[in-house]
Order: structure tokens, then sequence, then C-alpha cells
């Protein structure tokens, strides 16, 4: 399994818009969405969810 970190110290430098970017072009992939001020992932893309 490979694994990308997309971090910064500064808020609005783009992290989720690259985020969604990569995620578009993966096939199996698990994203986490860890900003804790401003969850916002699932505005850019349309995530299947699973519930176990």
């Amino acid at each position: 399994m490979k694994q990308i970190t997309i971090i910064s110290g500064k808020g609005g430098t783009g992290k989720t818009t690259i985020t969604a970017s990569l995620a578009a072009l993966a096939h199996n992939l698990v994203m986490a969405d860890c900003d804790v001020y401003a969850v916002d992932l699932h505005l850019l893309i349309n995530p299947h969810m699973r519930n176990k």
C-alpha cells in the first residue's frame, strides 16, 4: 500500500484541491480529511460511504 500525505501549516494553500485531483486519478483508495476546522473534501467529490 502506498501512502501520500498532503500537509501545510497555513490555510488556503490548495491541499483539498490537490487531494481531490489525485483521487480522481486513482481507482482503489481510502481518503481521510483530517482538517479539524474545515472538513470539506466531501464538497469536491461524491464519496461512496460504506457502513460496517
